[in-house]
């Protein structure tokens, strides 16, 4: 499964949940308790420890006529929510949207797996 990140009008970087989410193999039928233990949870973001917060580490992301919800997801907090998973494929996620973060390049044949 590929991640995708996309790039806001401002330039802030984003993943979808559910696009990190698949990418994790994480149980499909699982994704709406995962989501809402991903947003209440206590993350150790770089200003400190805290909960994730609207319109600073995530946003709504509106898809009208779908029955799932999902969020876009700052590079950060992807980060954060891959290592906290049980996916065989974290660190290999998370090192790659570090280095996406610093570089702003994608290049998966740079990362040590």
């Amino acid at each position: 499964m590929k991640l995708e990140v996309f790039e806001s009008k401002q330039g802030t970087k984003v993943v979808t949940a559910s696009n990190l989410h698949a990418a994790l193999k994480l149980p499909v039928r699982q994704y709406g308790a995962m989501m809402r233990r991903w947003m209440r949870d206590v993350y150790e973001f770089q200003d400190g420890i805290r909960r994730p917060q609207p319109y600073r580490d995530f946003a709504k992301r509106p898809r009208p006529g779908e029955p799932i919800e999902d969020f876009y997801l700052t590079l950060e907090l992807a980060k954060l929510i891959a290592l906290r998973t049980n996916s065989k494929d974290k660190l290999k996620y998370a090192r790659l949207l570090e280095a996406v973060a610093q570089n702003g390049q994608m290049n998966l044949f740079q990362q040590a797996a």
